[in-house]
């Protein structure tokens, strides 16, 4: 496809593609968590699980597994530079604290304690799981693990520029150049998504940092490798008229092909098929899937960003951070309370997620975006 068909993303102001990839993404992330309850194989952990599940939740589960956080921590990575430019140093530190890391501490000592009441639990028993491990809270965040990663980048973000401040004034590069960067970015994650899970723990496994920090050994480098190519990518003029833009129709047979061979290979021979070694590659395609479809979803949303559902998405973007924080604790609320229905759990797993997103958008719009405080946060 010619890459004149797509509309660049404006050098300042707004950008509707990212206001439509974010809030897309948040929305399947609400997916992903309802269809968990549904899927075959559910891991014992997750909040609640129904008696009658489906292999097609596994497929969706796994498939959006690969790009949602990739894209969200690309984002965050590519409006870092213009922000730190336009508060300096301490109007940055001051921002994040308000909007990242308060509401991550926030939802920490106000949400998860939740948790246990909605699923039957008594008071008592979350006493019992303090006085066992004070960090009980922050090492059961779960998906506010975001927040807290997203924090330390920024920090880090900030010692950087401390030292190598950023310009304002940005500049294009030749294709061979950006796409070597985005090659060695790839490369690095590959590298360090094997070595996570050769010497520290398995890809699916979670470890607690600091006591505090909630994070994938096999995915962490690759996040952070993608918000710096999002800070790279603004500082270089990706998507922008006369910037780099790749070919969409490249970006789409990488995407499709790699997650196709993931997906084949995690969810149908591994599970049935005994091959020493071959467990290897997936932590290798896990991290060349992320690249691959982030940059055919950026391409795919700058020729949509006309339409009327992109429209609708940009549209409720501002409400997209207040509905990721809240999402949780209303799904598993709803979730539980219809558990013993006897309906096809396909109905129950549509209404979990139109219920989620319909309550969750309720809230952030009329309370977190509304009250003192809260409004200064979201």
């Amino acid at each position: 496809m010619n890459k004149q068909i797509l509309a660049p993303i404006p050098l300042q102001g707004r950008i509707d593609v990212f206001d439509f990839l974010r809030s897309l993404m948040i929305f399947f992330v609400i997916v992903l968590h309802v269809s968990m309850t549904y899927m075959l194989d559910c891991p014992p952990w997750w909040y609640v699980i129904s008696n009658k599940t489906s292999p097609v939740f596994i497929f969706i589960v796994n498939l959006l597994d690969i790009f949602m956080m990739p894209v969200l921590f690309f984002i965050s990575g590519y409006f870092t530079p213009a922000s730190y430019i336009k508060k300096g140093t301490n109007g940055f530190l001051k921002d994040k604290m308000k909007h990242i890391l308060l509401p991550w501490i926030l939802g920490i000592l106000v949400i998860i304690p939740l948790y246990p009441f909605f699923l039957g639990k008594s008071t008592n028993d979350m006493m019992g799981l303090l006085k066992e491990n004070p960090f009980y809270l922050f090492n059961s965040q779960g998906y506010l693990w975001y927040l807290g990663i997203l924090f330390l980048f920024l920090l880090a973000y900030t010692l950087y520029a401390r030292f190598i401040p950023p310009s304002s004034t940005r500049t294009t590069i030749s294709n061979q150049r950006n796409s070597l960067f985005l090659l060695a970015c790839i490369v690095l994650s590959v590298i360090c998504a094997s070595l996570s899970t050769t010497f520290i723990t398995s890809f699916d496994n979670w470890y607690y940092f600091a006591y505090v920090f909630n994070l994938k050994p096999a995915k962490i480098i690759t996040y952070l490798s993608l918000f710096i190519l999002g800070v790279y990518a603004w500082q270089t003029k990706w998507f922008v008229r006369d910037g780099w833009m790749p070919s969409i129709s490249l970006w789409r047979i990488l995407a499709i092909g790699t997650v196709t061979c993931y997906l084949v290979l995690r969810l149908l021979i591994l599970p049935n098929y005994d091959f020493p070694g071959l467990d290897k590659l997936i932590p290798v395609f896990d991290a060349v899937c992320s690249y691959t479809t982030l940059l055919y979803l950026l391409l795919i949303g700058m020729k949509f960003q006309a339409s009327r559902v992109s429209g609708w998405l940009v549209n409720i973007s501002p409400y997209s951070y207040g509905i990721y924080w809240i999402h949780m604790p209303l799904t598993i609320l709803y979730l539980q309370l219809i558990n013993e229905l006897n309906v096809p759990i396909f109905i129950k797993w549509l209404s979990g997620i139109f219920v989620t997103c319909f309550l969750s958008w309720l809230i952030s719009k009329y309370i977190l975006k509304k009250l003192p405080l809260l409004r200064e946060m979201f």
